[in-house]
């Protein structure tokens, strides 16, 4: 629905529009599911309501949309999306609060205050306690809310912060799973769909008729069933949302096709907007798709007759691209192939049952993926390691943490998926198509600099930075490419990078090393799900309905996937954390050979080598923090620690509930065995 009021304001520019007018023209059945769409897309900014009731595009006048930030010295200011600011007019500062969404008129850099679009009332979690004869939600934060329902002591439950009212049960604070959705509901990310979604659910097909295959072709979706592809994944994973293979020398990436089933108007389309991400903790996963959708219908599951958009890609002997073709198509996934055993037979040369007739396919999809990976490295591509860790359950409790795997299977896999991305970024960019960009702007040059001073101090001849490109990035990752600590300096690396964020516009990839990206890939658990819309109405219908219909959409769907993807890190990052307590509670007593990967003048952060961090508390009086943030001195000895400096630690205390791990120093070892190549200068 709200798609199709863009599209009617956006036909002619500076349509102004009553609203009897607006649902006259749409042929409006539901006016309940109008007046939702109508309200959202004020609340958004997207559309604006003057003074005599007429609605247009906020685009089609002087208004701008930004965020009131309250300062001690300014006041209220307006900050918009590119980051600029503008004073607020006196008048207006007594009515506004902190992170109020507001539309603003602006004359000489100061904002006249003309609507205030949104007030965030930020929803809590609390658990029910009983005192004397009533029920109560308590979080020390807020009033306590007098509950008309009994619920059993100790529940956890939302509130919502608007109304005060048990917005939803998250289950009793001892049962396997509540701390998951209290992290998940605390950032925001809803754990159930809603009555009218689950409604909407049963009109969407578990399996495609011939009758819609047959209509399909009609209408122009090409039939590749003929074609053998394949998808690669985890061994755990449930949805598969790509296929590759090879078909007359050229390579295929098929995608499955969720914009079939996810329509305008529908409440699973705002619903899935709002979530915007799936978010993957260990054990579980929170689906941006009800898992009918993403395990189901829009899964290449193999043998299954499947609606996917399909990018045959010609390439020359040296990986790059000479030509391609996009289409809707209908595929069946010959197999469903694991990471683990692709490895095994690209690794080892060990052919897994089942996987014979497929060695060839595998080979040359491996060496274009090759290709590709070193014509990127060539062009600036940064290959960061990761610290990124693998939680093995059994019986929903933790039975071992280990580090992340990064095999041929794994990069065969990535570097397709940057092909596909690329490709298709360069369909749009051709046919001057609007998408959501994935933006990777220039690092920090203060925050590079301290990296490289870092090196120095580390002992590696890495010279002063001049440019601060990619090339002398990746010059400086290859001195220490072999050595115990890289995972330490890439993170510090890594940290000196610009945060990735979707955008409506497009500023480029500086650590992929390409001016324009965007991803289409996952459309089954991110926002590629829009990109995608917007290819399909492109093909379906013309490049000019696609540009009117999704390019004043597009700001607000790319701050929405930004958002999500910021706090489903958060998430995943915290649940981590926590899985991660549980497997090391019981090892408290045990020594450790760990890394220094942080200090400051509280703690020691160290790594040990499954990727477990924790933390060695200190005292202020015992250390000195140098200028440069990366050692420690005694103010009793002359000892010295470096981040990067092997060190000696004993497990004392872990919090189960917040996911910290504390250590006590045992030790320090000036010298240890390291599986670098050559000595780091004593320090």
């Amino acid at each position: 629905m709200e798609s199709s009021i863009i599209t009617l304001l956006s036909m002619k520019k500076n349509k102004i529009m009553r609203l009897e007018d607006i649902s006259k023209e749409l042929g409006v059945e539901d006016s309940d599911r109008f007046n939702k769409a109508i309200k959202s897309l004020e609340e958004e900014g997207v559309i604006f309501r003057d003074k005599k009731g007429r609605y247009t595009m906020t685009s089609n006048t002087s208004l701008k949309k930004g965020k009131i930030k309250i300062t001690k010295r300014k006041g209220p200011i307006v900050v918009f999306e590119d980051k600029t600011e503008a004073l607020v007019i006196y008048k207006d500062h007594k009515s506004l609060e902190n992170h109020d969404i507001v539309l603003v008129d602006i004359s000489n850099n100061t904002a006249k205050v003309v609507k205030i679009l949104k007030r965030e009332y930020h929803d809590y979690i609390g658990e029910v306690i009983k005192e004397g004869k009533n029920y109560i939600v308590r979080n020390k934060d807020y009033e306590d809310v007098i509950l008309d329902t009994i619920y059993p002591l100790g529940t956890k439950v939302l509130i919502d912060g608007k109304t005060f009212e048990v917005k939803e049960v998250l289950g009793h604070k001892d049962d396997v799973g509540t701390r998951e959705k209290e992290i998940l509901t605390e950032n925001g990310f809803p754990i159930s769909f809603s009555d009218e979604y689950l409604k909407e659910l049963k009109d969407i097909p578990s399996e495609i008729s011939e009758e819609e295959i047959i209509t399909s072709k009609r209408n122009g979706v090409k039939d590749i069933r003929n074609i053998s592809l394949v998808t690669i994944d985890g061994d755990d994973t449930k949805d598969f949302d790509d296929a590759v293979g090879v078909y007359n020398d050229d390579i295929y990436v098929s995608i499955a096709n969720v914009a079939n089933y996810i329509k305008d108007g529908t409440c699973i389309w705002e619903d899935t907007m709002k979530r915007g991400i799936s978010v993957y903790p260990p054990g579980m996963v929170n689906p941006m798709l009800h898992h009918n959708i993403s395990s189901g219908i829009c899964s290449l599951i193999p043998g299954e007759d499947r609606f996917s958009v399909t990018t045959s890609i010609k390439l020359d002997d040296n990986g790059t691209v000479i030509s391609y073709k996009v289409y809707p198509s209908i595929i069946n996934s010959k197999k469903r192939m694991t990471y683990s055993a692709v490895n095994d037979y690209l690794e080892n040369n060990n052919i897994v049952k089942g996987y014979e007739d497929y060695t060839e396919m595998l080979d040359k999809l491996y060496k274009v993926a090759e290709q590709i990976k070193n014509n990127m490295l060539k062009n600036g591509f940064l290959d960061f390691s990761s610290s990124e860790v693998k939680v093995i359950l059994e019986d929903n409790k933790t039975k071992d943490i280990k580090k992340r795997y990064q095999g041929k299977a794994e990069d065969l896999i990535e570097f397709l998926m940057i092909l596909h991305n690329l490709t298709l970024t360069d369909y749009f960019i051709k046919h001057k198509l609007p998408f959501i960009a994935r933006n990777h702007d220039v690092p920090n040059k203060n925050k590079l600099s301290s990296w490289n001073r870092l090196l120095k101090v580390r002992g590696y001849d890495s010279g002063k930075m001049s440019e601060f490109s990619s090339k002398e990035i990746s010059d400086r990752l290859s001195l220490y490419k072999d050595c115990d600590e890289r995972v330490i300096l890439d993170n510090y690396a890594i940290k000196s990078q610009s945060k990735a964020k979707y955008s409506a516009y497009n500023i480029g990839h500086f650590a992929i090393g390409v001016p324009a990206y965007a991803t289409f890939s996952s459309p089954i658990r991110r926002c590629d799900l829009i990109n995608q819309r917007i290819l399909i109405d492109s093909i379906i219908y013309d490049d000019d309905y696609a540009r009117r219909k999704w390019l004043p959409l597009l700001p607000k769907f790319a701050e929405m996937a930004t958002s999500a993807e910021r706090r489903a890190d958060i998430v995943e990052r915290k649940i981590t954390d926590i899985r991660k307590s549980f497997y090391m509670e019981k090892y408290i007593g045990y020594d450790y050979d760990a890394l220094v990967s942080e200090v400051s003048n509280e703690y020691i952060k160290v790594l040990l080598p499954n990727m477990i961090e924790g933390k060695v508390y200190i005292s202020k009086y015992e250390y000195n923090l140098s200028k440069d943030g990366f050692s420690l001195y005694s103010n009793r000895t002359n000892e010295r620690i470096l981040v990067g400096d092997p060190i000696r630690v004993r497990l004392v205390k872990v919090d189960t509930y917040n996911g910290e791990i504390i250590f006590n120093r045992e030790s320090y070892r000036e010298n240890i065995n390291s599986n670098c190549k050559k000595k780091v200068k004593s320090r």
